[in-house]
């Protein structure tokens, strides 16, 4: 008899990561009028361009969403900003 070994409780990160990919899904959709498999598509290739985990860019998109990235915010945030045509906030002179 074979027993499978799985832990029925995700990690506490996993939780956080699949509700805001859950919002970034979301927030795409209301941006692009697109369906959820679009906006995941979207995510996955953010996902590819940057080599970041799917929960960075996740939360990248919703702080990129949320207001204008900071400079040197980092390359999901900065991918989002080109991607969505969103307009970065200037440094300070």
């Amino acid at each position: 008899m074979h027993r499978h070994h799985h832990h029925p409780h995700p990690r506490p990160g996993d939780h956080r990561s699949r509700r805001e990919i859950d919002q970034a899904i979301g927030a795409l959709m209301g941006i692009r009028r697109c369906s959820a498999e679009d906006a995941l598509q979207e995510i996955a290739q953010a996902v590819h361009s940057t080599g970041i985990g799917i929960g960075g860019v996740s939360r990248a998109l919703l702080d990129t969403v949320a207001g204008p990235a900071e400079p040197g915010a980092g390359p999901a945030h900065a991918h989002w900003a080109t991607v969505l045509a969103l307009p970065a906030r200037e440094a300070p002179p």
